[in-house]
């Protein structure tokens, strides 16, 4: 018996009726299924069962990112539903989600694999997976603060700044997006290294093979020397990054494997919903 694990956004009520829906009506066509809200699975470390073969989301990308961090280390396919009110990530639409199934059950889908990142703050710190940024920004109350920037352990810059972030092709088109960096296909293999407003002219985005190893070391120069930095993995989770400290940020080993039923998918939602190429005067 093929089981799924069905995780729903319990703010939106057309995710709710959803889940229970699809839930009643795998059950019927002989699935086993399991259904938890987002707030309850951000709190798992895995799958709540190892037979799981399907993860659903019903809700916006922050749903199907909790989605992602238990199916990529399981190594199970994840699909997306859109309900949320940009979803750039979720394949398909409510309407879909039936028919999408039945396609998955027959094996007429591909699989996209997405790369994702880990970062951990120094040599003993906890491990954090991201599909879309890792990022690390100042405290509210901290001054602007000098980022060290090491490739591979070549010394790449300093700048001073608000922030950086080290982003996936696929988050490209999320926090990566608002802070100047380039729009790379998700399933480019590349990691995308961006400043957030830096107080220079010279910092730019980069664009690196997704191989390398990103040391960011977070300085200040004030006198008090109250700096402090929040590091996020998808705009969660966040920890607290003192002056001195380092994160180190990698290529992670496993890989989202998004469900995709057809090609072009992501030239649409770049005309869709970044409206990308539209003139404002027609």
């Amino acid at each position: 018996m093929a089981q799924v694990l069905i995780l729903y956004n319990a703010k939106r009520p057309e995710a709710v009726r959803l889940a229970k829906e699809t839930a009643q009506w795998l059950q019927g066509e002989s699935f086993h299924v399991e259904v938890a809200d987002q707030l309850t699975a951000t709190s798992w470390q895995a799958l709540p069962h190892p037979e799981i073969q399907l993860v659903i989301t019903l809700g916006g990308d922050g749903t199907l990112l909790t989605g992602a961090l238990l199916s990529a280390p399981a190594d199970v396919p994840l699909l997306g539903v859109h309900l949320g009110r940009f979803g750039f990530i979720a394949q398909v639409e409510p309407h879909e989600l039936r028919d999408a199934i039945e396609r998955w059950r027959a094996g007429e889908f591909v699989v996209q694999e997405r790369l994702m990142v880990q970062a951990r703050i120094g040599d003993t710190g906890q491990t954090v997976y991201a599909l879309n940024e890792i990022a690390l920004v100042r405290h509210s109350l901290a001054p602007m603060l000098n980022f060290t920037i090491r490739l591979n352990d070549l010394l790449l810059t300093t700048y001073p700044a608000d922030g950086s972030l080290v982003s996936t092709p696929t988050g490209s088109t999320a926090y990566a997006l608002s802070v100047g960096a380039p729009v790379v296909h998700p399933q480019t293999e590349a990691l995308i290294l961006a400043p957030i407003s830096p107080h220079t002219l010279g910092a730019r985005p980069l664009v690196l093979p997704p191989s390398t190893r990103i040391a960011i070391t977070v300085e200040c120069e004030a006198t008090d020397g109250q700096g402090e930095a929040l590091m996020s993995a998808d705009g969660r989770r966040h920890q607290p990054v003192a002056l001195g400290q380092t994160v180190f940020i990698t290529e992670a080993p496993f890989r989202t494997k998004l469900l995709s039923f057809h090609e072009g998918e992501f030239f649409e939602k770049l005309r869709d919903r970044l409206l990308w190429g539209a003139r404002v005067n027609e």
